[in-house]
């Protein structure tokens, strides 16, 4: 056995005290520099409610229908978000013809349409150069028996009622993110995720429509332009009609489809998005052991434990993948009733991690047991005192707005400075607004663990819009969990795979903490632009309140040249996201190169 000399043992010792010193030197330094109660992004913006967009009159749209509908809701925020002045007539008749002239669409609910009386005069103003939406379709037997009709819908022939498809085919160059095919390829994924309307009226459209969605057949036999037509265009005189074949326009999937088509009835199209991509988790952690029974026989330890070693390495490495930025919403406990107060230790453990991973922190208004939001909101604020915290949380998780919780937490001064809601969606209510004169609202976009074929579609149109994503996983059902598939391994495998999987299209949006989202919101609502183009060159001069705002320009076969007054990136083939960082901005543009194939040698 060979002997170490002195000399070789203390230059071992050395180099080990060395490296001791340098590990412990870096976790030392890491702890000083890690200001963990402090949230670098909550309360930057002073924009409110009073900065809102005001209707300036260069863009308009025209809604034949009432504005209380769901058609006519999604119509007016549309008109809203893309800085439009909204007209709504309950008939065409009633509509002054300077107000049809100058809009840049006609919305059409079929209901409000007298087809013997006014078919004429809808068809003279499409033919005049007017854009006309059909944000749903008359009954079949009325299209089948009215040539005029079908005439102005471009449609050659009904040939069927109703007729079942196998799936369907969004093409590419329609809403952002690509060609998406919505057919199970196996049973699983058919009960897992078909959730679309597969029995529609069979139309055959004629050569002058464009076709942007259509159904699939199990029938193989029907040739490509023969299949039903779901979203189409059909080009009469200098105007465009567009037709949706379903009930897609009555929720959000209608807003980012409008946007679609005034980009493909224009040379160009630019209008305003908020650039935001948010990840968050609700309900976590979780700081005081509860549950115990149930978290023991499924993970085999408490659920503090259970947050700190199992859920957060895994949740982490996920969001870590994806490139997002996370936002999670603390639930200091769920039961109140049971005794298990939440423990500081773990609090500043959670504030520290979040802050060296460059993470938000909000608060969660969700409890399982207590005596009501007013009690769980003083004990919690208590608790944050006993921790010595002064965290200023800017975002709130509150599935269900309620106003008048609003008013009882605004008194509790550790609240004050809470900028934005997190809810679930509300049917008729817009996905970005301001719930009272300081605070907005933004709705949760995805669960992050279901994302049915019609879930993708909203996820695609949304996108399409507003440039936005609100990603919310609610780990209430972890904690207290109600069926064998709330168990971690199969909702974190879900989880991982859908966000890895399905928001990749859109990764040149840019990820935000609900703060920083909260922030682009405001710019986003209460911006205004105009914009024209001379020869190769479009001019966007931009009124905006923050220092920089951002937009989608679409094209039809230009590349951007140059810019100036802004930086662009493009998001895929004709499509361009554009940071405006001046009043105003120029994008040159120029035809793409055609391919250019090698002459024959002599």
């Amino acid at each position: 056995m060979a002997m170490v000399t002195k000399r070789k043992f203390l230059t071992m010792a050395v180099m080990m005290f060395v490296l001791l010193f340098m590990f412990q030197f870096t976790q030392v330094m890491k702890e000083a520099g890690n200001e963990y109660d402090t949230n670098e992004y909550a309360g930057t913006s002073e924009l409110n409610k009073n900065d809102v967009w005001e209707d300036s009159g260069n863009n308009s749209a025209v809604l034949i229908g009432t504005e209380e509908s769901l058609l006519g809701n999604v119509a007016k925020q549309w008109c809203t978000y893309t800085k439009r002045s909204f007209h709504v007539y309950e008939t065409l008749v009633e509509c002054p013809s300077e107000t049809l002239k100058e809009a840049d669409a006609i919305l059409i609910d079929p209901s409000h349409i007298e087809y013997e009386r006014q078919m004429s005069l809808l068809t003279l103003r499409v033919e005049q150069g007017a854009d006309v939406v059909f944000l749903s379709l008359p009954e079949s037997d009325m299209i089948k028996e009215n040539e005029q009709l079908q005439k102005l819908l471009g449609i050659d022939e009904v040939k069927a009622e109703q007729v079942q498809l196998e799936g369907i085919n969004l093409f590419t160059g329609f809403l952002l993110g690509g060609q998406t095919i919505y057919k199970p390829k196996d049973e699983k994924e058919k009960q897992e995720r078909q959730d679309l309307d597969l029995q529609i009226p069979w139309y055959v459209t004629g050569n002058a429509s464009k076709t942007y969605m259509v159904g699939m057949m199990s029938d193989t036999s029907v040739k490509n332009e023969q299949l039903p037509a779901i979203i189409w265009r059909n080009s009469l005189g200098t105007g465009n009609v567009f037709a949706v074949n379903g009930d897609y326009m009555s929720e959000l999937t209608g807003i980012g489809i409008l946007d679609a088509m005034m980009a493909e009835c224009n040379e160009y199209d630019v209008y305003p998005v908020v650039n935001a991509q948010s990840l968050a988790v609700a309900n976590f952690p979780g700081l005081a052991a509860e549950n115990e029974e149930e978290m023991n026989r499924l993970y085999s330890r408490d659920q503090v434990a259970v947050y700190r070693d199992i859920l957060w390495p895994s949740l982490y490495s996920t969001v870590e993948k994806s490139g997002s930025q996370l936002t999670c919403y603390l639930a200091p406990q769920f039961d109140y009733t049971d005794g298990n107060e939440p423990q500081v230790d773990q609090l500043v453990f959670y504030l520290k991690q979040l802050k060296e991973k460059g993470a938000e922190a909000g608060l969660s208004m969700e409890y399982v047991k207590g005596s009501g939001l007013a009690d769980k909101l003083t004990r919690d604020d208590a608790f944050f005192e006993s921790a010595g915290s002064d965290y200023e949380y800017g975002s709130v998780y509150m599935p269900e707005v309620d106003t008048e919780v609003i008013e009882t937490w605004r008194r509790i001064s550790r609240y004050e400075g809470l900028d934005t809601i997190i809810s679930q969606p509300v049917e008729e209510e817009p996905i970005l607004s301001y719930v009272n004169e300081c605070m907005t609202r933004q709705f949760v976009t995805s669960s992050g663990i279901s994302h049915t074929f019609s879930e993708d579609l909203r996820m695609k149109s949304i996108q399409t819009s507003l440039g936005y994503s609100n990603i919310v996983l609610d780990m209430n059902q972890i904690s207290w969990p109600k069926k064998e598939s709330d168990r971690w391994e199969i909702v974190s495998e879900q989880f991982s795979s859908n966000i890895n999987t399905y928001w990749k299209p859109f990764e040149m949006f840019a990820q935000t903490t609900a703060s920083e989202s909260d922030e682009r919101i405001r710019g986003f609502l209460a911006m205004d632009y105009e914009d024209s183009r001379e020869d190769n060159v479009i001019q966007i001069q931009v009124e905006k309140k923050t220092n920089q705002v951002w937009m989608v320009l679409r094209t039809h076969g230009e590349d951007i040249e140059a810019i100036t007054g802004g930086e662009f990136v493009e998001i895929e083939d004709d499509a361009y996201l554009l940071c405006i960082q001046d009043d105003i901005c120029r994008v040159t543009t120029k035809s793409k190169d055609q391919l250019k194939y090698p002459l024959p040698e002599k």
